[in-house]
């Protein structure tokens, strides 16, 4: 017999689950409640939109798949826009507060379709599914029945009741109903296993009446009956289950059923213990989808290598579209992952934006106040210090991205930042297309080069990696063909295979055959082709206004109405052109989408666009002068051009006033093409940015517009009679002097005559002091290295003006009169007071926060330091200037370290290694435009040569060069013609030697002269020259100049007295030669040459 029936415990109650405030359900009707409130679904296509959604478990579904499925295979022309309108409804419905501005939260936009938003408890179909998954992972029986109770609670009806005839529904209906029927048992049996058999036997029975063919609700019934002590009745159960297998089927019981009636029949102890649970449980829902796997594995690796190695700067370079981007945001997930902050900062791919606008981005995303400071010394400090609080807690991660559009500010500060924070676990990954590579960057990159920066290069793809982008974009069976048809066309571009990937699917597969876009800007257009017209006109007018833009002034724009505007946007969105970054704003999701709409949009067109950006913006709170300036610019025309000139000077001085000298510059050009434009020029209203601009060129480096622009403005103010004007054009320079500013040396009469009356006649007796001192500054530009005695003068006479000097201006003025002195003492006679001075304008500046003179000090510095063979000294000083020098010196200062590196490898025995710095440098500068570019390749092979002993190779050149400048480098022209065996020759050019001038050449200069003077035998020269060079005996000969080196001075006094027959003093000086040697080679190891 059965053994006795235990006391039935009660069933746990199920706890209440709070109403979540969007709760969709679609086990029954397909419903909706917000708040509690049921939501106002519309028709059925509507609801089946909705359905469609939930089924895809929260992944997308592409706008082709929900029009196949939703019109059975045959989407009517204007399927699109009704989806549009379902979807917009379902919207209003399901966030009825949200609006659509804000932005979606629920249906959300994502290529190439929609997703429904949700968490997994508010939508029923997916809570019962984890729920069931749940309860089969636990070993408590009373918690699995309490998950299955609460997981069959969520039915109301037959699931996607409305929807059992689509083709699309159907599968999933089947599964759920197989998922409900396996719960169902599974209760059962944990009921049998808590002693509840009596209870589940009607149950039971009504289940198996519905489902007579499962074999295991015979099972749990048969097993039930048994243990209610209804054995008869458990037997029968048994016995209708074989016959109607046998008349349905033709088959017998399962094993399961024939051991269980076996056992009924012998009543085995075993059939009165809790029986474990056999049910099969149908595949469990699919867990979340993991991150998409990369398509650059290695070079992911390669970054969270160099991370993990404390690399502070990893530049990642590649064309556009290589996944510069995709690749540093996989590392950023990474390093997020492991405890790292991650903040961003990415540079405009259009004009508009403020100087140093990504580091803006990182600052506020680092939180804290704004930044206020108004210098780019002050700003850097600040920067840096936002940075070192955010390290104090853990590592930082700044990405840097599209660094190819930085603008020079921005890049100032990376240097600075870099070289402030050189101790902390910082790291900058900074991305640019390095097709785009322009000089500012290449001179930082040069710059953080050492400070340890990495470079990580970017090329195509390989097979495996297109393949991963191919499945990720919807070809997820892409056979050999088709993969070898993207590599052909996209040589891998990470970009270019997404596009092709996209047009293939949207397309069909047979457009493969039919002729595929040749390039990626072209697969774009096409994509935009297949767009309705209102979506290709809002990017085009998008495109007007960035990268990203806001709808609301998208739609002041455009003229539209708001909602009208974001129906167009969606379509773009879905088609993976747009994405939205956040609420009520827009962005494409590749600059080059951008590009591409932009320069297909008609030139007037365009221009109309940017007129009505600038009258949407410009009365708004918070623009910033510059996107005001652009918008102006790209809109005028002769009629306008006058009336936008004044938001380009707004924009030019707010770049001048945080030190963005290069944008500063850029936008005192747009003025003034404006007023060219306008018919304004020669107008004293020209002065008024001519002036400005002088200086702001000046300092950004570009020496040959800024002095182009100092003749035009002479001219003007001489024209108009105005000597206050003069006087400001003379004066307008402002910009630190680190190399002569002079097209090869020559002086401008256009400039240096007024400059020499008003400051040596008595037209200028009644200047203030500060006006005369600028003027002075002016004066030692003009006459340097080539008016010695004006050039002393007029430098201490600015010195002593300006330490008279009081005003907001007199730091700046001092910084000036002690740049233009110390410069002057690079020559002999100043010698002694050379390194005070620098080291005067290094404090000055320092205190006035003046980074501009702050780095010339520190480049003066390293020139003493050079001189006195302390390359150690030197070493740390030029770095200094590097990490300190605006975008105007940093060329400058990086072309001195590279030659002067070439003069340390030719010192160090390593002559054609040197030969081909100053060569690769000479090659630079001849590019950028800078003055003399072209003969520091003739000074590398000259040095290289004399320290080699053979200067034939470079006769040829120092030839041109004497017919080009008679007497300019007589000694050298007569040593390599000497080397030649060209003695007349060399007693011929001798003949019309020059005086040398006493600048920073002066040393190199008289040393090669006492040593052709002793070769030829003119002694009384040789007399006169070594008296010259006696007091600069233990010294490297050019080395203070850093470029044109020529060995030791002692060399020079021992030919000399080997000439004048005087032994002993060539022997001593040989002695002395040879303990230089000795000293520059510990010098040399000291710093790794």
């Amino acid at each position: 017999m059965a053994a006795p029936v235990p006391e039935v415990p009660p069933v746990d109650e199920v706890p209440p689950v709070d109403v979540p405030p969007v709760a969709v359900s679609v086990l029954g009707p397909v419903q909706a409640t917000v708040a509690g409130q049921p939501a106002a679904l519309g028709g059925p296509r509507q609801q089946s939109v909705l359905a469609r959604l939930v089924l895809a478990g929260g992944h997308v579904v592409s706008t082709d798949r929900l029009l196949e499925d939703l019109w059975d295979g045959e989407p009517p022309p204007k399927a699109l826009a009704a989806l549009q309108v379902h979807v917009s409804r379902l919207r209003r419905a399901l966030e009825p507060a949200g609006g659509r501005r804000s932005g979606a939260t629920v249906v959300v936009s994502v290529a190439p379709g929609y997703r429904l938003q949700l968490p997994r408890e508010a939508v029923d179909a997916w809570l019962f599914e984890d729920l069931v998954a749940r309860a089969h992972a636990s070993d408590d029986v009373a918690t699995r029945r309490r998950l299955l109770e609460e997981a069959l609670r969520c039915w109301s009806g037959p699931a996607y009741a409305g929807s059992a005839d689509a083709s699309w529904a159907a599968p999933e209906i089947a599964r759920l109903e197989e998922l409900r029927l396996v719960a169902l048992e599974l209760r059962a049996d944990a009921d049998l296993s808590l002693g509840r058999a009596p209870a589940v036997v009607p149950e039971l029975e009504r289940h198996l009446h519905d489902h007579p063919g499962r074999e295991e609700a015979v099972r749990l019934l048969a097993l039930a009956l048994y243990r209610s002590g209804r054995q008869g009745d458990a037997l029968a159960v048994l016995r209708r289950a074989r016959e109607h297998l046998a008349e349905e089927l033709g088959v017998d019981p399962g094993r399961g059923l024939r051991d269980l009636e076996a056992a009924v029949l012998g009543q085995a102890p075993a059939l009165d213990l809790p029986a474990p649970p056999s049910v099969p449980l149908p595949a469990a829902p699919a867990p979340p989808p993991p991150p998409p796997a990369p398509a650059r594995p290695a070079e992911l690796r390669r970054l969270l290598e160099l991370a993990g190695e404390g690399t502070h700067v990893v530049w990642v370079a590649g064309e556009a579209g290589a996944g510069k981007t995709t690749l540093v945001e996989a590392a950023a997930a990474q390093l997020r992952g492991t405890g790292w902050r991650v903040v961003e900062g990415r540079c405009p791919e259009v004009d508009g934006a403020p100087p140093a606008w990504p580091w803006t981005e990182i600052t506020r995303a680092l939180g804290g106040p704004p930044l206020r400071e108004d210098t780019a010394f002050w700003l850097a400090r600040a920067v840096a210090d936002r940075l070192r609080d955010a390290l104090r807690e853990q590592p930082l991660l700044v990405v840097l991205d599209d660094v190819h559009r930085a603008d020079e500010l921005t890049l100032q500060l990376l240097r600075q930042v870099v070289d402030s924070l050189d101790d902390r676990p910082l790291l900058v990954l900074a991305t640019y297309r390095d097709a785009e590579d322009g000089e500012a960057l290449g001179a930082t990159r040069a710059a953080l080069a050492s400070a340890g920066a990495r470079h990580l290069q970017l090329r195509g793809l390989d097979a495996a990696g297109i393949a991963v982008l191919a499945r990720q974009h919807g070809l997820e069976d892409a056979g050999d063909e088709e993969l070898r048809l993207l590599r052909e066309r996209t040589d891998g571009n990470p970009l270019f295979v997404r596009e092709l990937t996209r047009l293939l699917v949207a397309e069909g597969r047979g457009a493969a055959r039919t002729g595929v876009p040749t390039g990626v800007r072209d697969v774009l257009r096409r994509r935009v082709e297949r767009l309705p017209g209102p979506a290709v006109t809002a990017l085009r007018q998008a495109a007007v206004l960035g990268r990203e833009a806001d709808v609301d002034v998208l739609a002041a724009v455009a003229g539209r109405d708001v909602d009208e505007l974001l129906d167009a946007l969606e379509t773009a969105v879905l088609a993976g052109l747009l994405d939205e970054p956040a609420p009520g704003r827009v962005r494409f999701t590749h600059a080059l989408v951008r590009d591409v709409l932009y320069e297909d949009t008609p030139l007037l067109r365009r221009a109309r666009v940017h007129a009505a950006a600038l009258a949407a913006l410009r009365d708004q709170d918070g623009v910033d002068a510059a996107t005001l300036a652009h918008h102006a610019v790209a809109a005028a025309g002769p009629r306008t051009a006058a009336d936008a000139v004044p938001y380009v000077v707004a924009a030019a001085r707010e770049a001048g006033r945080l030190g963005a000298a290069a944008e500063e510059a850029r936008q005192w050009a747009s003025a003034l093409r404006l007023l060219e434009l306008a018919g304004r020029r020669g107008m004293v209203e020209e002065l008024d940015v001519l002036l400005p601009a002088i200086s702001a060129h000046a300092r950004a480096g570009d020496v040959v517009a800024a002095r182009a622009q100092q003749r035009d403005a002479v001219r003007t103010a001489r024209r108009l009679g105005r000597r206050d004007l003069l006087v400001a054009a003379l004066a307008a320079w402002d910009a630190p002097l680190v190399w002569t500013v002079r097209d090869d040396g020559a002086q401008d009469p256009e400039l240096l005559d007024p400059l020499l009356e008003l400051l040596e006649t008595p037209a200028g007796d009644d200047l203030p002091g500060d006006v005369r001192c600028r003027l002075l500054v002016a004066l030692v530009r003009e006459v340097e290295g080539v008016d010695d005695e004006r050039t002393d003068a007029a430098s201490a006479e600015a010195v002593r003006l300006a330490r008279a000097a009081t005003g907001p201006d007199a730091a700046r003025l001092l910084c000036a009169a002690l740049n233009v002195r110390a410069y002057a003492a690079l020559g002999p006679h100043l010698a002694a007071v050379r390194e005070p001075l620098a080291e005067e304008l290094r404090a000055v500046a320092t205190a006035a926060g003046m980074t501009d003179h702050r780095a010339v000090a520190h480049w003066l510095l390293f020139l003493a330091a050079s001189a006195r063979t302390d390359l150690v000294a030197a070493r740390r000083h030029v770095d200094t200037a590097v990490a300190l020098a605006d975008a105007g010196q940093l060329g400058h200062v990086l072309g001195a370290l590279q030659v002067f590196s070439g003069a340390l490898l030719v010192l160090a025995g390593r002559s054609d290694e040197g030969r081909a710095r100053y060569e690769q440098v000479a090659a630079h500068l001849v590019e950028t435009g800078a003055m003399n570019g072209g003969l520091m390749a003739l000074v590398g092979r000259f040095v290289a040569g004399f320290a080699r002993g053979d200067l034939t190779p470079v006769v040829p050149e120092l030839e041109w060069l004497h017919a080009a400048m008679p007497g300019a480098l007589t000694d050298a022209v007569v040593l390599g013609l000497l080397d030649a065996g060209r003695t007349d020759d060399a007693r011929a050019a001798w003949a019309v030697r020059r005086p040398i001038s006493r600048d920073y050449y002066w040393l190199a200069s008289t040393t090669l002269r006492a040593h052709a003077a002793a070769r030829l035998g003119d002694l009384a020269t040789a007399r006169r020259v070594r008296d010259e060079l006696l007091p600069w005996a233990g010294r490297i000969a050019g080395l203070d100049s850093g470029t044109l080196v020529v060995g030791p001075v002692d060399d020079a006094l021992a030919a000399v007295a080997d000439a004048l027959g005087d032994a002993g003093a060539a022997a001593a000086a040989r002695r002395g030669a040879e303990r230089v040697r000795a000293e520059l080679a510990a010098q040399l190891a000291a710093v790794g040459v």
